[in-house]
């Protein structure tokens, strides 16, 4: 697909300006400067994203889209630690990065895709893997489920969250394919089903509208939320289980576990006072939304009913997400800030604040940065307070 001199060439140049390579590749005999550019930008994203795969020099990368829509191969591992089993088939294949994954724990994967040219990459990739028990169907996944035979043990779909005109879309059966006019069919072929959403999907309404989800997992990468996933079992009817996952820059992953039924009745304490340590939950459980449960479970307390921080006296070294320990408290105002932080420079985050962080930054003229950090929240008492903390590491 990509010749000799080509591939030569994009290794040699990996490490530079795409833009520029292509006026390097003009003069060369052989070398497909369009091609060599892309491959190269694709490199450069891959080196992160997908480490095993960039260090194969034989992978093809397709548009840019795939590439950008595709699951890290950290989440993909993670989704083949939820599913394994014999046959798994994935409706949605797209670049392959999790049919890659799961055929580490499945028998046979079959890889089902649309677009035949993504389909023809995805296949001289996984040769390129020495992955040998993927299967790889080019056109109509739901044409090709209704008449495959055999039974699955699970099915994998990401349905695709744009329209015709590129908009994003969030809801399930606005994506393609719509999983909930697919269930009845899905569920004659396997008895699980996992599907990945939009990361800004109300989890509630989609536990609602997909009905027998066991769990839902909300991956974080670098508390960044980038995957909302559900488990769907046949016949399942009983709670459903949250599993907030973050993965942290060089550091081992968290998960956080609450019962999203019994979220709702849970009871929490209210700070009447600051205590000495102020926690402020990762990405994952934000999303997830066990706010009440994460309280419970670590014996916090919250400083407001809608703020989302806690606080507790004494250190709560395991808390999924970032620790700090109060050092005071202040007005809004830029002289009471002043008084206690004279350089006027600090890390600034709001939660359950009328203002924004650019908006407030500028009203007290505080310069972002340094090793002190702020917190512009609403307490108990409907009181709007800045709370000046040093974050705690271990």
């Amino acid at each position: 697909m990509i010749n000799q001199a080509t591939k030569q060439f994009i290794l040699e140049h990996e490490n530079e300006d795409p833009s520029k390579v292509i006026f390097k590749a003009a003069s060369l005999e052989g070398v497909d400067g369009k091609i060599a550019a892309h491959q190269i930008t694709s490199r450069q994203k891959a080196k992160k994203k997908l480490p095993t795969w960039y260090a194969n020099e034989n992978i093809v990368y397709p548009n840019k889209i795939p590439l950008e829509q595709s699951s890290s191969e950290q989440t993909a591992k993670f989704k083949a630690g939820i599913l394994q089993g014999e046959i798994l088939a994935d409706l949605t294949g797209g670049m392959g990065i999790d049919d890659w994954a799961f055929s580490d724990v499945f028998q046979k994967v079959y890889y089902c895709e649309r677009q035949e040219d993504l389909a023809e990459i995805a296949k001289l990739n996984f040769t390129a893997l020495d992955k040998n028990n993927i299967e790889v169907n080019a056109g109509d996944s739901v044409e090709w489920l209704r008449t495959h035979a055999s039974k699955l043990t699970a099915i994998y779909l990401d349905p695709a969250r744009r329209d015709a005109q590129n908009n994003k879309m969030v809801g399930i059966s606005d994506c393609e394919p719509d999983v909930i006019a697919l269930k009845e069919l899905l569920f004659e072929k396997a008895d699980k089903i996992l599907v990945k959403l939009s990361p800004m999907i109300d989890i509630k309404q989609g536990v609602r509208e997909l009905g027998a989800v066991s769990h839902v997992f909300v991956i974080s990468v670098e508390n960044e939320c980038k995957e909302v996933l559900f488990l769907i079992n046949k016949n399942y009817d009983d709670n459903t289980l949250i599993h907030c996952v973050d993965f942290p820059k060089n550091q081992s992953k968290t998960e956080f576990l609450f019962q999203l039924e019994e979220e709702e009745y849970q009871e929490v304490e209210l700070a009447t006072a600051l205590e000495q340590f102020l926690y402020e939950p990762n990405a994952a459980v934000m999303k997830g939304g066990g706010f009440k449960s994460i309280a419970q479970q670590y014996e916090l307390k919250k400083l407001g009913t809608n703020s989302h921080l806690y606080t507790s006296q004494k250190l709560v070294e395991d808390f999924p997400g970032r620790k700090f320990e109060i050092k005071a408290k202040s007005q809004v105002q830029k002289k009471a800030l002043q008084k206690l932080l004279p350089g006027m420079k600090a890390n600034l985050t709001v939660r359950n604040f009328p203002q924004t962080v650019d908006q407030l930054r500028k009203k007290l003229k505080l310069k972002e940065g340094g090793n002190d950090y702020i917190f512009a929240t609403t307490v108990m008492s409907d009181e709007k307070v800045l709370l000046l903390c040093e974050r705690i590491n271990k």
